[in-house]
């Protein structure tokens, strides 16, 4: 990635996977280890990010589903 095309923040978002969901049972949030464990949040780490802010909300459509939204902001450059 060049550094004059990287946006100065980044939001990704992942979904649990409902197959291993009890459903009886509250759906898990993403915890911050968890978040900076995924393949994609590391990569953009590696391309000058950090870690802003993170969200867990419950799916609408599926209430065993977890939707976690990730905002990652370009560090700034040190002179």
């Amino acid at each position: 990635m060049s550094a004059t095309a990287l946006p100065a923040t980044k939001i990704l978002t992942f979904l649990s996977d409902t197959k291993q969901a009890v459903p009886t049972q509250a759906p898990v949030p993403f915890s911050k280890a968890e978040i900076l464990a995924f393949p994609e949040v590391k990569l953009w780490l590696a391309n000058g990010y950090e870690l802003d802010s993170f969200e867990n909300k419950l799916s609408p459509k599926d209430p065993r589903q977890v939707i976690l939204l990730v905002m990652l902001t370009l560090r700034p450059k040190v002179a």
